[in-house]
């Protein structure tokens, strides 16, 4: 995996995590990077190919529970082009296995997406703008603080908006309420 990208995902991890704590959220870490730091700073000792290592790498990355008490792994995924979802098998396995939400960071608008999961294995893509969700409590206002960050430091030179192939994740339109 090209260096830009790792990087490109931990700024997605993040801006997701604030977004989600400035919603009135608790995020907690969880992800094979944070709980396993050990394993991979010692990488060569650990056999990455077998069994246990692929559950561990399933771990979604973060355990969010909101204002009702109400809690939820959640996995985030930056891609420039969100069909790129469905050629990712963990991915796959980790929405089935944790039963986790998954958030989608992209550089088109909407900037953040709940993905149906049960999509994910039906070979097409579906989404809703983060804000449809109502586990998150997401609003307008909150979106509105952290999309320049995202134009600010998850554009360049080779992805931009207009760049991109029309084949695209379908939004699914769904009565909601923005909060």
């Amino acid at each position: 995996m090209e260096p830009e990208n790792v990087i490109k995902g931990r700024i997605a991890e993040a801006l997701i995590e604030e977004l989600l704590r400035s919603s009135g959220n608790d995020v907690y870490r969880f992800g094979y990077e944070s709980i396993l730091q050990n394993l991979i700073q010692t990488g060569s000792h650990f056999d990455r190919r077998n069994k246990n290592a692929h559950q561990l790498r399933s771990i979604p990355d973060f355990v969010v529970l909101n204002s009702e008490g109400n809690n939820f792994f959640v996995e985030v995924k930056f891609r420039t082009s969100p069909e790129w979802l469905l050629r990712d098998l963990l991915l796959k396995q980790t929405t089935e296995y944790w039963q986790s939400k998954l958030i989608l960071v992209t550089i088109v608008k909407p900037y953040f997406r709940i993905v149906e999961s049960q999509s994910l294995t039906e070979d097409r893509c579906s989404f809703q703008p983060l804000e449809a969700d109502k586990d998150f409590h997401v609003t307008r206002e909150d979106l509105e603080t952290f999309e320049p960050l995202v134009e600010r430091f998850l554009f360049n030179e080779k992805a931009k908006p207009n760049s991109l192939s029309p084949k695209d994740c379908q939004e699914v339109k769904a009565d909601y309420k923005i909060l």
